[in-house]
């Protein structure tokens, strides 16, 4: 008889949608609380980094892609003479 009143005092009651919602948002207020938010400086200087690697691979893909449809472009012509 002990067992049953022990296993039941470590099921938890159902409490209701309301109050586990509530439950939730104080746990995300909690752990917002802790987050390490940076400062402006570094998000300036992240978003600058970003912008300039956007940059630097779109020009390199816009290259490469020159590059290569000149090389088959030529290869085309080669193979038009050839055959």
């Amino acid at each position: 008889m002990t067992e049953e009143s022990n296993e039941q005092s470590l099921v938890a009651k159902p409490t209701g949608w309301l109050n586990n919602v509530r439950q939730f948002w104080r746990e995300v207020a909690r752990e917002m609380r802790q987050v390490s938010w940076p400062t402006r400086t570094e998000v300036v200087n992240t978003t600058i980094i970003v912008v300039i690697a956007v940059f630097f691979f779109a020009f390199y893909l816009f290259a490469a892609d020159i590059v290569f449809s000149y090389l088959i472009k030529g290869i085309e012509w080669v193979a038009s003479k050839v055959f």
